[in-house]
């Protein structure tokens, strides 16, 4: 029995150790438990918010799950030494009458300890005892700390993810506003430098999801300060501006492109959307024509089945955001 214990105490605390260690410090995504965790607690509030709007509940998601995952790391930490101090009777005593603790006495004890408060009224034993306590108290100081350093990041990268929105939408609130505005045929255009910085944007936001995967529970209350609604809109003008067959648009339309993909891929968006595309694809076909970017049907329906695969994803993304498109 006290292997056992033993065995499960180690396990519980590497795998806790693990899971924060490659959330923190990784820059390959969450760990295991809060990886499930996330995505879990993401699709539940995803199934309530499909039946009925809950905004004002989503966008607490990312704050409370970032909490979740410190305390859980927490008391994990503090479960694992707790079963470690139960496979031995004695391991803990009292500090006035050397009587041994019981299970809720050594909770107490466990407790206070990893809380650096010190012993209170119960005390170990002895070596190896006095070691492992200050151990227990060692790991719980740097599981704080790190996780410290850790919200004031995710924080830091919320704040810039919504600032992607906010640049996206700046531009104009449709594809046609955008086209319109930007004067992309000036070599001097001023929302031409503006895309092309974009861009950068959108590739640095998108590592920051690739880190932080925890970023993508961070929900926007309103549509244009989503990313996803963001970047979809965005992609949809670069589908519209390669209609146009002269080649003014290649180089813009090349580095935007890159950018769009980059973000779908780091921000691990889920499957494609089977949602219908064809009212979208009739919209986007009188856009075309509006703008005099439309160079025939069967040219345009060529050019949508070949961006439907990355319009998809972004639906996907959308979908994942709360924002779907209706």
């Amino acid at each position: 029995m006290e292997i056992a214990l033993i065995v499960l105490a180690a396990l519980i605390a590497g795998v806790t150790l693990w899971d924060q260690f490659v959330t923190v410090f990784s820059t390959g995504g969450a760990g295991p438990l809060s990886r499930l965790a996330f995505s879990g607690i993401w699709r539940l509030l995803l199934a309530i918010h499909k039946r009925k709007p809950i905004h004002a509940a989503l966008k607490f998601a990312g704050p409370a799950m970032i909490l979740l995952s410190i305390v859980s790391w927490y008391l994990l930490l503090g479960l694992a030494a707790f079963v470690l101090f139960i496979a031995y009777p004695g391991a803990v005593i009292d500090g006035t009458t050397s009587a041994p603790a019981d299970h809720l006495e050594t909770l107490y004890f466990t407790n206070t300890t990893i809380s650096s408060l010190g012993y209170g009224d119960w005390v170990p034993s002895g070596p190896p005892w006095t070691f492992i306590s200050t151990l227990a108290t060692l790991a719980a100081t740097i599981v704080l700390t790190v996780s410290l350093s850790y919200v004031l990041s995710v924080v830091s990268a919320a704040i810039q993810r919504r600032s992607l929105a906010t640049t996206v939408f700046a531009m104009g609130s449709s594809e046609e506003e955008i086209i319109r505005t930007a004067n992309l045929t000036d070599s001097q255009g001023s929302l031409k430098n503006y895309l092309l910085e974009l861009s950068s944007t959108i590739d640095h936001q998108g590592l920051r999801h690739l880190a932080f995967p925890v970023l993508k529970y961070f929900h926007a209350t309103q549509a244009s300060l989503s990313p996803a609604r963001g970047i979809l809109l965005l992609a949809d003008t670069v589908f519209l501006l390669s209609l146009d067959e002269s080649g003014t648009y290649r180089g813009i339309i090349k580095v935007l492109r890159s950018s769009i993909d980059n973000f779908v891929q780091f921000s691990r968006a889920g499957d494609s959307s089977e949602q219908s595309s064809e009212s979208e694809k009739h919209r986007l076909n009188s856009i075309a024509s509006k703008l005099g970017l439309d160079s025939g049907d069967d040219k345009f329906d060529a050019a949508f089945e070949e961006y439907l695969p990355r319009r998809r994803r972004l639906l996907a993304l959308c979908e994942e955001d709360g924002w779907a498109v209706k």
